[in-house]
């Protein structure tokens, strides 16, 4: 991510906030290939500042360095610019320093370990030289929000925004200049053609309202992603338990390898409805899985976290499961794409990294 800070930044007067924004830009922990952003300046104009020349030797070195790699990089982009003139666009110093210390929120509707997911997209797709999007969230420059349900997700967001209200008013801005974000929702879908709910249609207008990107899941949740590879390797490692929930786990995945891709897709995990309660696409769908298959799927994959010294309420499978696409040995980019079954993964992680 590529910061501009205009030549007219450069006075004495701004000395205290100059050091403050740099120290935020070249953030870089340990064990990090990057720093949080990279900053552009007009270095012939600057140079000679008499700010530049009270800067310390390792800003200085920072901001050459920065501006030679500038010029290295193929078709670097301006993300941010930093100057005094009043544009919309355009940030001044007291609003670059809080938006580049905000992280970049990726804000997921459920659960909290759901988050696992896109972790896993980001470091198994990011096949960049420099890992940016993987140091940005091993650094904590991407973090995630949970909205507890597609309802809450704009009153999260409000409160989110409602926190730049003093700045906002200072500089005569909207609220949404200074906030970075990227909604994921489940489609919830029973099957595929279904149309998406009211309360998405309502979201989706208010994200575009404040210019937040987002992104609706092909199948129904983030647990229909999980390749079919973790299934046979929780079937192995469960299949001699006399545990009754790892008994009834080994079952539903039996029944599990027996759907169609697309009964696979749409599968409610934690437990499906009843079949009389699906829609008539829905009962199509798995009409074939009447009687003793369908009481599995109506039960719920019964996956348990059995390792010891682990809280109880994280052994459950709304909290265990999702940990899988980070914890599993078989996750990788390819069983993540074939049990995708299209780009949608590499598209979600495109989407990301456009935004930082």
């Amino acid at each position: 991510m590529w910061v501009e800070i205009k030549s007219d930044i450069f006075t004495l007067d701004n000395y205290k906030k100059i050091i403050f924004l740099l120290g935020i830009i070249s953030e870089r922990p340990f064990m990090s290939n990057n720093t949080k952003a990279k900053v552009y300046v007009e270095y012939d104009l600057i140079s000679n500042t008499d700010l530049f020349e009270k800067l310390d030797s390792i800003d200085k070195e920072f901001l050459e360095d920065s501006f030679k790699q500038y010029f290295y990089e193929d078709n670097p982009e301006i993300k941010y610019m930093v100057s005094n003139q009043i544009r919309k666009d355009i940030f001044n110093l007291d609003e670059a320093i809080v938006l580049l210390k905000e992280p970049f929120w990726i804000i997921l509707e459920n659960n909290k370990n759901d988050e696992n997911f896109i972790k896993s997209i980001i470091f198994h797709f990011d096949n960049t030289e420099d890992k940016y999007l993987t140091d940005c969230v091993k650094n904590r420059w991407i973090q995630f929000d949970n909205a507890g349900g597609c309802g809450n997700v704009k009153n999260l967001i409000k409160g989110r925004l409602n926190s730049f209200e003093n700045l906002a008013a200072q500089n005569n801005a909207e609220l949404k200049k200074y906030y970075q974000a990227f909604v994921i929702l489940d489609s919830d879908k029973d099957y595929e053609n279904q149309n998406i709910k009211q309360d998405y249609i309502n979201l989706i207008e208010y994200l575009e309202t404040i210019d937040v990107n987002f992104h609706i899941l092909e199948k129904r949740a983030m647990e229909n992603y999980m390749p079919n590879e973790v299934l046979s390797e929780i079937k192995n490692a469960k299949s001699a338990s006399s545990d009754q929930n790892d008994i009834q786990c080994v079952k539903w995945i039996d029944v599990y390898f027996n759907l169609s891709e697309s009964q696979r897709n749409f599968l409610k995990y934690s437990g499906h409805d009843s079949f009389d309660d699906l829609p008539n696409d829905a009962q199509e769908l798995y009409r074939n899985q009447l009687t003793v298959n369908y009481e599995f799927l109506q039960n719920g994959m019964k996956y348990r976290d059995t390792r010891q010294n682990i809280e109880s309420e994280e052994r459950r499978f709304k909290n265990a499961f999702p940990k899988l696409f980070l914890e599993s040995s078989v996750i990788n980019k390819k069983t993540l794409n074939d049990r995708c079954g299209s780009n949608e993964l590499q598209t979600i992680f495109d989407s990301i990294n456009s935004l930082l």
